[in-house]
């Protein structure tokens, strides 16, 4: 009787949960313009589970997944969101959640075991594969961008390169005549549709979530027109005066003031990272410079990330950059400098001319004078771009340590 129950609860603990393997997802911001994803549960040796959300060959492990029998809950807790769900017939269905400068915004979700199909792919029709010059949005408020494509068969993947940063791992599907191209990583819900067009262009419409959609168009670029379509990450920002040293004075999330007037910093070459936790490019840059300082630091070297978050609460904000700091094994500060909406016109920022956005990367010398700007970050998604931006960070930090 002893050994018959053990070995129950041993091939309880074993047996797979209803909810484990590979479930194919969407969030519906729009009825009729979902945005797919993938998510991987898995049960391990103790019977805890752990998932992922995929973009293709884009992983983003989830903090926590929890099944109590009836309801599936992932967190991402360093983007202060979760997925929570339920058993829906073979699927599930449920919303996913998260805190927004705009407050708290919920998209329904709903995911099966089943595939979507991928479209018939018109014999002899074009290959998209290559770089294309992107246009989005209307007169007065275009966003240019490059479009990485790679088209295999009727599988379509890229990304989409901008000032300020990169898109993350789209992926979707070509037909020959139209295409479908979408994100989520927790904080991107973006879906872009669009058709070839007779002239060899791509028209088509682009969705952020359910704000209401905008044109986009793109050409077909050569290798030159790709490397000069949009101007380089280190030409966009400056210093307001060169000559005068770059200061800043903020909290750390355990209340504690740190300066750049601080005797730890004094007559060291500095990175200063605008961020927020909430940015996906941010947290793409996080463990590049986990890496820079860990392999200068002992040259003395120091960086300093400057938070600015969505709300003014200060025990959430405190709470989401320890969150952040554990996730990527963070050693070197991350003050809170701020929210979004007061940084344009923060201390921090008057210092500079041209701020585009999150992430900014500030180089300073021995004297803290900013002699180099980075403004936004090529992610793993960009492939080239963004092993070549890591090379230029390291070139740059070896010249600021020279003196």
């Amino acid at each position: 009787m002893v050994l018959t129950l053990a070995l129950s609860v041993v091939l309880a603990a074993a047996s797979p949960s209803p909810v484990t393997g590979l479930w194919h997802a969407r969030l519906i911001p729009v009825p009729g313009h979902d945005v797919l994803f993938d998510l991987q549960v898995e049960k391990g040796p103790k019977g805890a589970l752990s998932a992922v959300l995929r973009n293709e060959d884009q992983t983003i492990p989830f903090s926590s997944a929890e099944w109590d029998g009836k309801t599936l809950t992932l967190t991402l807790a360093h983007l202060d969101g979760s997925l929570v769900a339920r058993k829906a017939g073979a699927g599930l269905e449920g919303a996913y959640s998260r805190t927004t400068a705009a407050g708290n915004v919920t998209i329904p979700f709903s995911a099966s075991r089943a595939a979507p199909p991928l479209p018939a792919l018109a014999k002899g029709s074009a290959s998209l594969s290559g770089t294309w010059g992107v246009q989005i949005g209307g007169p007065g408020e275009v966003e240019k961008a490059t479009a990485i494509l790679k088209q295999e068969g009727a599988r379509l993947t890229g990304t989409m390169r901008t000032l300020t940063g990169d898109y993350g791992r789209l992926h979707g599907t070509w037909s020959g005549q139209n295409l479908l191209l979408t994100v989520f990583d927790g904080v991107h819900v973006y879906r872009f549709t669009g058709e070839r067009l007779a002239d060899g262009t791509l028209a088509g419409e682009f969705r952020s979530r359910a704000n209401p959609p905008v044109s986009w168009n793109a050409r077909r670029l050569s290798k030159e027109e790709a490397d000069s379509y949009l101007p380089s990450g280190f030409t966009i920002a400056r210093p307001k005066d060169p000559a005068v040293p770059y200061r800043f004075r903020f909290e750390d999330a355990d209340g504690k003031t740190v300066s750049s007037e601080d005797p730890r910093f004094s007559g060291k070459p500095m990175l200063v990272v605008f961020m927020g936790t909430w940015c996906p490019n941010c947290n793409e840059e996080a463990p590049v410079l986990k890496d820079l300082h860990q392999r200068y630091a002992g040259k003395g070297l120091e960086v300093v990330s400057l938070a600015f978050e969505y709300t003014e609460d200060v025990e959430r904000n405190r709470r989401q950059v320890k969150r952040f700091v554990e996730r990527y094994g963070i050693p070197y500060p991350v003050l809170i400098a701020g929210t979004t909406g007061s940084a344009p016109t923060s201390a921090s920022m008057t210092q500079l001319d041209g701020w585009q956005g999150y992430p900014t990367t500030l180089f300073l010398d021995r004297n803290h004078r900013v002699v180099k700007i980075h403004s936004g970050f090529d992610g793993p998604s960009t492939g080239e771009h963004y092993e070549r931006l890591k090379k230029e960070m390291v070139e740059a930090v070896e010249v600021l340590l020279k003196g």
